[in-house]
C-alpha cells in the first residue's frame, strides 16, 4: 500500500469514528482504540492510560518506513539493485508537506483528547467523592436525628404495649380468680345467694367452665338446704382465756382470787379442744342478729321477725359469746393478756407480758384464736359471722383506759391509775374495734360497773346504763356507725323472771321499766346465764336466751357428776379439762 493510500485510509478511519465528549465542544477521535493496522499488525484497541503512548510507537514505525522508501526510490537502497527513482515534481512535494501537517494535527487532537479524558475522569472522580460523602454524613446524621428517636420511641412503645397487654391479660385472670374465691368463701359459709350475686355481677366471668361448674354446684346445694329453728340454737360464753395456768391458779400469788380464776375461767387448750370438737359435731357459729330482726309490719309496727337460718341437713347452729374483754387492772401480771391491738397483718392480737416481764404479742385469747381457726375451718362459720364481745366500762375496754374515771381529775377518787392520755386511747380502741366489727365480731354491752341488773333499782340501772352509754357506746359508734344492741347481763342475773318483759303476767319488780329504758337506749338482744342447753324467747320486739358457761367449775362439776350437760358438744368432758387446774374446783 502505498503512502497516501495508507493515509487516505487512516483519514477515512478517522472521520467514521469521531465523538463529542458530553460538556465539551472539543472533538475526540475513538477510532484507532479498535482500528487494524494492517501494515504492521498493530492492534490499537485497549485502556485509553497506553493510547497515546502506541499511537506515537506506531507513527514512529511508518515514518522509518516512509523514509526507508523515499531512500530506495532516490537510488540509496541496497548496493547493486541499479535502481534510481525518478525526480519528484512540485505538486509531490507539496502534498507530502500536507500529509506532514495533517499527521502533526492528529497528534495534537489526540494529546488534546487524552487531557480532556482525564479531564472528565478527575471530575467524575470528584463527583463520587462529593456525593458519597454528602450520603455519609446523612447516614451519620440519621443515627441522632428526631426521626430516628421516633422510630426507636415507636419500638419502644410497641414493647411497652405488649408487655402492658400481658399484664392486662394476668391482672384479668387474676381478677377471675379473685371474684371466685371470695364466692367459694361465701358458699362454704353458708351464704349461697351472696356467692352468685358476686358471680352475676361479673357477666365476663359467666360463661368459664368453671364459674359454671361452680354456679351449678350452688344452686344444687341450696336444694338440700333446711332452715334451722331458731329454738335450737344454743350459746355457749367463756370469759378471757389463761395463758399461764400455773401462774393464773396458784393460791400462793393470788389468795382467793386464784379460785375464782380457777372457777370462772377457761385455758387456751380447752378452748381450742372445745372449737374442735364442736366443729366435729357439724355446729356452725352464727350471730345473735341471724336469730331474728326487728322489722317494720305493714301498720307501721314493729316487730321482732325470726331468722331463716338456712343449713345444710346435719350442721347445727349455735351462738359463742365472751364477757369482760377489758383486761382488768387486777388481771395484770396473773397469766392473762394485757390488751388488744392491730397487728403486723391488720387483724386484731394481742399483747401478753410473761411472768419474767417479756413482752409477747400473739394467740392469747379467743381473739385471734377463733380468726385462724375459721381460716382454716370457714364453714365454721355462718355468713362470716363470729362471736359476741362484750364490755363493761369502769377500767375501759380491750386494755385501754378509756374511761372518764382515768381523767387527771378523777383516777385519784376512782383509786384508778393515773398517767393516762384518755383521748389517745380512746383513739386506738376505736381503732379495735372498727377492726372486730370489719372482721364478723359483734359488740355489746355487759353493763358499765358489772353490778347485777335484776336487784339494781330502777334509777341505778339508769345511771349504769347513761355512764356506759358515755363511755363505752360512743366508741362503738364512732367504730361501726351505730350503737349495740346486745346486752349480756353482768353475773347472769336477768331484769325479768322466765315469763316475757312485755307481759302481763311477768312478776319481777322493776322489769317493765327497766326493760323500757333499756329498749329506748336501742337493745334488742337479751342474754342471762342457765344452764340448760337451749333457752330462747322471742318477744314482739327483742330475742332473749340463756346462756352456758364452759368453764373450770361447770367441766368438774359435770366430770363428778356426769349429768349430761355437754354431751351435746363433746364426748368425754374429761378430755377437755385441762390437767393443770388445782381440784377441786371450787364454785365461785
Amino acid at each position: 500500500m502505498t503512502p497516501e493510500e495508507r493515509t487516505k485510509r487512516l483519514r477515512n478511519a478517522m472521520n467514521s469514528g469521531r465523538n463529542t465528549v458530553a460538556g465539551s465542544n472539543q472533538t475526540t477521535d475513538y477510532s484507532f482504540l479498535t482500528s487494524w493496522d494492517n501494515e504492521t499488525g498493530s492492534d490499537f484497541g485497549g485502556s485509553s492510560e497506553n493510547y497515546t503512548e502506541r499511537r506515537t510507537s506506531g507513527s514512529s514505525e511508518r515514518t522509518t518506513q516512509r523514509v526507508s522508501q523515499t531512500s530506495r526510490r532516490q537510488g540509496t537502497g541496497s548496493e547493486g539493485s541499479g535502481y534510481r527513482a525518478a525526480p519528484r515534481n512540485q505538486a509531490t512535494q507539496s502534498n507530502r508537506a500536507s500529509q506532514r501537517n495533517r499527521s502533526s494535527n492528529r497528534r495534537r487532537r489526540r494529546r488534546d483528547g487524552s487531557d480532556a479524558i482525564k479531564v472528565i475522569i478527575a471530575v467524575i472522580i470528584a463527583a463520587l467523592i462529593l456525593v458519597g460523602g454528602f450520603f455519609l454524613i446523612k447516614s451519620l446524621i440519621g443515627k441522632f436525628s428526631p426521626e430516628k428517636e421516633k422510630e426507636t420511641v415507636t419500638v419502644e412503645e410497641t414493647t411497652d404495649v405488649v408487655i402492658e397487654t400481658e399484664e392486662s391479660t394476668e391482672a384479668a385472670t387474676a381478677a377471675v380468680i379473685d371474684v371466685l374465691e371470695k364466692a367459694k368463701l361465701k358458699a362454704a359459709q353458708y351464704d349461697y345467694d351472696g356467692a352468685l350475686e358476686l358471680i352475676n355481677n361479673e357477666k365476663d366471668i359467666q360463661d368459664l367452665p368453671e364459674v359454671k361448674e361452680f354456679i351449678a354446684e350452688v344452686n344444687a346445694t341450696k336444694e338440700t338446704l333446711v332452715r334451722f329453728p331458731v329454738s335450737d340454737v344454743t350459746h355457749i360464753f367463756f370469759h378471757i382465756l389463761t395463758v399461764d395456768p400455773d401462774l393464773t391458779f396458784d393460791a400462793s400469788k393470788w389468795g382467793n382470787q386464784a379460785g375464782g380464776y380457777n372457777s370462772l375461767m377457761t385455758t387456751i387448750p380447752e378452748f381450742e379442744r372445745i372449737l374442735e370438737s364442736m366443729y366435729a359435731r357439724g355446729y356452725v357459729l352464727i350471730s345473735l342478729h341471724d336469730m331474728g330482726k326487728v322489722e317494720q309490719q305493714a301498720d307501721g309496727t314493729y316487730k321482732m321477725v325470726q331468722g331463716n337460718i338456712m343449713l345444710p341437713p346435719g350442721k347445727k347452729a349455735f351462738v359463742m359469746s365472751e364477757d369482760d374483754v377489758c383486761y382488768y387492772e387486777y388481771m395484770k401480771g396473773a397469766g392473762f393478756a394485757d390488751k388488744m391491738i392491730i397487728g403486723e397483718d391488720g387483724r386484731p392480737t394481742l399483747h401478753y407480758v410473761d411472768r419474767e416481764g417479756n413482752e409477747h404479742v400473739g394467740d392469747y385469747d379467743i381473739v385471734p384464736i377463733l380468726d385462724k381457726f375459721i381460716d382454716e375451718h370457714p364453714d365454721f362459720s355462718y355468713h362470716g359471722h363470729k362471736a359476741c364481745l362484750v364490755f363493761t366500762g369502769y377500767n375501759g375496754v380491750l386494755g385501754y383506759r378509756t374511761d372518764e374515771t382515768y381523767l387527771p381529775e378523777n383516777y385519784e377518787k376512782h383509786k384508778v391509775e393515773g398517767g393516762h392520755d384518755v383521748e389517745a386511747e380512746r383513739k386506738e380502741a376505736v381503732k379495735v374495734l372498727r377492726a372486730l366489727y370489719e372482721d364478723g365480731y359483734d359488740l355489746g354491752s355487759h353493763s358499765w360497773g358489772h353490778r347485777d341488773m335484776g336487784a339494781m333499782s330502777v334509777s341505778f340501772l339508769k345511771e349504769d346504763s347513761d355512764k356506759w352509754e358515755r363511755n363505752v357506746n360512743s366508741l362503738i359508734r364512732e367504730a361501726t356507725g351505730q350503737g349495740a344492741d346486745i346486752l349480756i347481763y353482768p353475773k347472769g342475773a336477768d331484769i325479768g323472771d322466765w315469763r316475757g318483759y312485755d307481759s302481763k303476767d311477768q312478776k319481777k319488780e322493776g322489769c317493765v321499766d327497766k326493760y323500757k329504758y333499756l329498749t329506748d337506749l336501742g337493745f334488742r338482744y337479751f342474754c342471762n346465764v342457765d344452764s340448760s342447753k337451749t333457752w330462747v324467747q322471742v318477744g314482739s320486739d327483742y330475742i332473749r336466751t340463756g346462756r352456758r358457761a364452759l368453764d373450770g367449775y361447770n367441766f368438774w362439776f359435770e366430770i363428778q357428776n356426769n349429768k349430761g350437760r355437754f354431751t351435746d358438744l363433746w364426748d368425754n368432758t374429761s378430755a377437755i379439762f385441762d390437767s393443770r387446774r388445782p381440784t377441786p374446783v371450787p364454785s365461785y
